[in-house]
């Protein structure tokens, strides 16, 4: 949905990448508009990228899965094969430019067959998250009207109920093998024999159509650009240095623009190589790193949390000899140059595969100690910053400048402000923001000026030498600490829709305990109604188990990640502003002072 600001606002965006290398270190891009830089970067299209990737690497693996089938292993010649005749098969099927291809699958080599061929055919890449229940895929399927749907065999059931409610014809494609015997056609058996070259695309047009959760329980569709992917890549992939010699191994959503841009996109422009694993269990993950032999990985902090715990449990385990000789070489190692650390921390790096020189983590606060902990074994954790309607990159730390506490500095090309005004929010322009919200003009004019500067909600600081600080947040948004954003007007619409419930509130608290001690969790304050507490009362039941078995059952509706951890029944109404709205942060000044949280 093209309005004039967000065209004119395209356009003026073309500039920005000519501060790329000089501009680095600056708080504010001095942007020299009349550069033709960012247009002769458009030659080379995202939408094209896998073929030209093909003539540079061919042979060479790309995508792998670290166990299951064989036949998931793609070159970047296989890729471009695969990716042009399922683009072929999916425009003989109807697919017409611009029109929705929703990709509902694990993260797998499939599914990057299937992201290239939507692109290549003309169509937009709308991924899903594969761990939200149909009810919330349900309103997103409805207004986005995609024109087919790629699934997995564990997606199935979800893409039959999707397909019967969708008003419109949806094709629904099976991501697996024919010899597996899928409830729908399998893109190898829909796939031509003829190889759909490629739809031209402008930096301006939808490449991909991510939705986001919104206030008031909406979901918002963020529409992000050609011109936004190859900003990102481009200018991720000089700040990280990756190239051709890189390997990760994939454990994060690729519903998220953070690993399609950064995990994904971003090591295939290189060159490098992506393996999957299906797994969420440390030991395993970290065993496919080592036989991958990973040089760079994209993470979130609860990851490096259970490496943390896993790695001093061992150490726990050991005589006190060596205990004793770890934590003395653990206090003199912020002393000792990376490669010396390195060498005195040599297991732990054998553990990764002895190849891996830093983690890019994202999505969540990192704490300090967990910071610390990998820079003393000589292994960076690099924290950067972004949302999804910045594309989603803002700032990010590098191997030219790790600053601890801060989210590193803009991307070149980023324009990076504070505001004097509402307590320091986090102001951002450039090729980076998003084309605009999908079918939601108005909520795009909310949160992008006439200027041309995305409001994220976000408060920040801004040090002498240009590295981002965040501070705190504008919005209500919860971040949990596996990096999933959860909007608590969402979940309030549907937990405590309940006659015994007179009101409820979701706030975010922090965790005391465990390992996400010090990451935010999701907490579900209630007040009881008159008669569910009076009913209880005749009937000897317990009032807060009650509510509580409400609010549980409520939120088996949710995605497990939306599910609140502590559920807390609250006996006066609660504290709101003369307009009725929450205080939310009176609310969870009471959860603390109370000792309700512990």
């Amino acid at each position: 949905q093209k309005n004039n600001f967000l065209t004119k606002k395209s356009d003026k965006c073309q500039g920005f990448a000519a501060a790329f290398e000089k501009n680095h270190h600056s708080r504010n891009v001095v942007v020299d508009w009349s550069s033709t830089r960012w247009n002769r970067m458009q030659t080379e299209s995202i939408s094209e990228l896998i073929q030209s990737k093909a003539r540079q690497f061919g042979p060479k693996l790309a995508l792998c899965m670290q166990e299951g089938d064989p036949a998931e292993r793609y070159t970047y010649r296989d890729l471009d094969i695969a990716s042009g005749r399922l683009a072929a098969a999916f425009v003989d099927s109807g697919l017409e430019p611009d029109d929705r291809v929703a990709v509902l699958c694990e993260p797998r080599p499939r599914w990057g067959v299937a992201f290239f061929a939507t692109l290549r055919a003309g169509g937009v890449v709308m991924p899903l998250d594969t761990r939200s229940p149909v009810a919330e895929l349900l309103p997103i399927i409805a207004e986005a009207k995609p024109k087919i749907l790629v699934v997995s065999a564990t997606q199935e059931k979800a893409a039959a109920e999707l397909a019967q409610a969708c008003e419109d014809d949806m094709l629904v494609i099976s991501v697996e093998p024919v010899d597996h015997k899928p409830s729908y056609p399998s893109m190898d058996s829909v796939g031509t024999n003829h190889s759909y070259p490629c739809v031209k695309r402008e930096a301006s047009d939808a490449a991909v159509l991510t939705y986001t959760s919104g206030t008031m329980g909406v979901a918002k569709g963020v529409v992000t650009t050609f011109g936004n992917l190859l900003f990102q890549i481009r200018t991720f992939r000089t700040v990280m240095q990756n190239d051709a010699h890189s390997k990760s191994v994939s454990i994060l959503p690729l519903s998220h623009l953070f690993e399609l841009t950064a995990g994904f996109l971003g090591l295939l422009y290189g060159g490098g190589r992506v393996c999957y694993v299906n797994s969420l269990l440390p030991d395993e993950i970290t065993g496919a790193m080592r036989d991958q032999q990973v040089t760079c990985m994209v993470t979130v902090p609860l990851f490096l949390k259970l490496i943390v715990s896993a790695v001093r449990r061992e150490v726990a385990r050991q005589s006190l000899l060596k205990r004793t000789l770890f934590a003395t070489i653990s206090r003199v190692a912020p002393l000792l140059p990376m490669r010396l650390r390195r060498r005195l921390f040599r297991p732990i790096h054998g553990k990764f595969g002895g190849r891996l020189e830093y983690f890019v983590c994202g999505g969540a606060p990192l704490e300090l100690d967990t910071l610390r902990f990998f820079e003393n074994i000589g292994l960076p954790v690099y924290q950067g910053y972004g949302l999804a309607e910045t594309s989603p990159v803002i700032a990010t730390n590098g191997p030219t400048g790790n600053r601890a506490g801060s989210v590193g500095k803009p991307l070149p090309g980023i324009e990076v402000r504070i505001s004097d005004e509402d307590g320091g929010e986090i102001l951002t322009r450039g090729p980076h923001v998003m084309h605009g919200y999908f079918h939601k003009d108005g909520l795009t004019a909310d949160i992008i000026d006439a200027d041309g500067w995305l409001h994220t909600g976000d408060l920040g600081q801004l040090d002498r030498d240009g590295y981002l600080f965040i501070s705190g947040r504008k919005k209500n948004v919860i971040v949990l600490g596996s990096g999933k954003n959860v909007q608590p007007e969402e979940l309030e619409a549907t937990l405590f829709e309940h006659p015994d419930i007179q009101e409820g509130c979701v706030v975010g608290t922090v965790a005391s305990k465990g390992l996400l001690k010090g990451s935010e969790e999701v907490c579900a304050v209630a007040v009881a109604s008159d008669d569910a507490i009076r009913r209880c009362s005749k009937e000897s039941e317990d009032i807060n188990e009650t509510v509580r078995h409400i609010i549980e059952q409520k939120a088996l509706g949710l995605s497990p990640c939306k599910r609140p951890t502590r559920i807390v029944l609250r006996t006066d109404p609660l504290p709101r502003t003369s307009t009725r709205k929450v205080r939310r942060l009176d609310l969870q000044n009471w959860l603390s002072h109370e000792g309700v949280l512990t």
